[in-house]
This record gives structure tokens, C-alpha cells and sequence, in this order.
């Protein structure tokens, strides 16, 4: 807000109204989404749905997440491996065996 309200004690009047433009798009823009929202929000309920049901319609990603198969100290921060992928910095140059999750 301190940088808008110093833009407005700067701003020439065609650079106020041009700001009063964009402004009155966006607003205009997140009051139609806000509609929209409530309109879908409305159809779910008179159809018995939930938005868990949408995501499982969408077709959520199917991949598992792999549990992490080293732990380490670092710096700090306990840093997790799943063994996969690029070694970390925090793996470079040690004996994995001895970090088991």
C-alpha cells in the first residue's frame, strides 16, 4: 500500500486514470470468478457432489511417493534420499550404509 499511495501523490492524471483501469479490470475480473466459483459450487451441492469427488474424476496422479531411504544430518537440517535420482551434496562422499532410514 505505501507504494501505491506514493505512485498516487506522483502519478500525472493520465497515469492515475490508466491505474483506475486496471484496477476496475481487476476487480471486475475476481468479482466474475467469485461467481463462477459460487455458480460451481452451487451445481455440486444440488448434484450431491463434493470436490473430492471432482479430483478423483480429473484423474489425480497415479504415481506413489517414494518413502525416503536415507536420512542424514547436514548443515543443520536433517536431509532425506530416496536413492534415486542425483546424490545430493549432503550424500557426496559418504557411506550410505551407515544413513538407513
Amino acid at each position: 500500500m505505501k507504494e501505491l499511495r506514493a505512485f498516487i501523490k506522483s502519478a500525472s492524471l493520465s497515469e492515475l486514470e490508466k491505474a483506475k483501469q486496471l484496477i476496475d479490470t481487476a476487480i471486475d475480473k475476481y468479482t466474475k470468478q467469485q461467481e463462477a466459483k459460487k455458480e460451481v459450487l452451487d451445481l455440486l451441492k444440488e448434484k450431491g457432489l463434493t470436490l473430492d469427488d471432482l479430483q478423483d474424476i480429473a484423474g489425480a496422479d497415479k504415481r506413489t511417493k517414494v518413502k525416503p531411504k536415507y536420512r542424514i544430518e547436514y548443515n543443520g537440517e536433517t536431509v532425506e534420499w530416496t536413492g534415486r535420482g542425483k546424490r545430493p551434496k549432503a550424500f557426496q562422499g559418504v557411506d550410505l550404509t551407515k544413513h538407513l532410514a
